[in-house]
């Protein structure tokens, strides 16, 4: 790993700690999970290194508050995939080794099954609590399978914080945000341009 690169991901990390010592959460542990989206929209994001930069501050984050210090990682468009947790010996040009190189950025966007994945993989009981990003471009296809997975998810661990990249208002992230029907509150969303 260059030494840029180091010295850019721990300089994040220690702002994320500055932060948390603000709030008093300093102590705190999860797993932090990254979900991206892969569907066609996609496509200049990946290209322009925009995810590889995004992984990058979230890696940040994961050092300092994540239980192994690196990120689980999973893609999605129409289906859902699994990759190698992303820790700082892995950071430098994951995105065109591991995802470009693997997976073609053209799927169509379902939102259920990283969900569903998720629920399997964090399903039994966690030592810590487990907080993903969910990061996408656009609305989905599986509007009423994500409310129902959402729904199954509540009475886990897990909380799912939606980003949505672009220039649209995202509104089923945010009726996912105030979604009836859940045990306990396990989403929110925000929005970036």
């Amino acid at each position: 790993m260059s030494i840029d690169l180091r010295k850019r991901v721990i300089d994040l990390s220690k702002k994320a700690t500055f932060a948390a010592n603000k709030h008093g959460i300093e102590s705190e542990r999860a797993q932090v999970v990254l979900v991206l989206d892969i569907s066609a929209s996609m496509n200049t994001l990946y290209k322009s290194g925009v995810i590889q930069r995004a992984i990058e501050r979230i890696l940040g984050l994961a050092v300092a508050f994540d239980d192994d210090g690196q990120i689980d990682l999973l893609l999605f468009g129409t289906n859902a995939h699994q990759l190698p947790a992303v820790s700082l010996q892995e950071i430098e040009g994951y995105v065109a080794r591991v995802i470009l190189a693997q997976y073609k950025i053209r799927e169509a966007t379902n939102y259920a099954p990283p969900l569903r994945l998720l629920w399997k993989k964090y399903h039994a009981p966690q030592p810590v609590p487990v907080f993903v990003i969910f990061v996408t471009d656009g609305g989905n296809t599986d509007r009423t399978a994500t409310s129902e997975v959402i729904r199954e998810l509540s009475s886990e661990p897990v909380f799912i914080q939606f980003v949505g990249i672009g220039h649209e208002d995202f509104p089923f992230l945010h009726k996912l945000d105030e979604l009836p029907g859940r045990f306990i509150d396990n989403a929110g969303c925000t929005s970036m341009t």
